[in-house]
């Protein structure tokens, strides 16, 4: 069951352990929409995003890079996008399949 909540998605809810997941693109882009806010409150999980992107150790559409940003949080960098999207009216490049296929490669972490 999927729930809505309103809020501030750097401020998960809850208590435990949480993860704020976020799809990246794979051409090592940083720089519009939720990750500006991220790397305002957190500059780990763009700093690892740039590191992963330039060591090319499995940065490809499916992958997933968890960050932890606090004792119990952390930042999963989910490379779900090929490419960016030129303008409004281009096609957008986020996938289905490689967004589903990013939770199975959190097994391997």
């Amino acid at each position: 069951m999927i729930s809505y909540v309103t809020g501030d998605a750097t401020h998960p809810h809850g208590q435990g352990s949480k993860v704020i997941c976020h799809v990246c693109n794979n051409i090592g882009g940083w720089g519009k929409g939720f990750v500006l806010v991220l790397s305002r409150r957190w500059p780990q999980p763009e700093a690892d995003y740039r590191a992963w992107r330039r060591s090319g150790d499995d940065f490809q559409l499916g992958a997933i890079r968890l960050v932890q940003v606090e004792p119990q949080l952390w930042v999963a960098n989910m490379i779900g996008q090929h490419g960016i999207r030129q303008s409004r009216t281009a096609r957008p490049s986020a996938t289905t399949p490689w967004i589903a296929a990013c939770p199975l490669w959190a097994t391997k972490l």
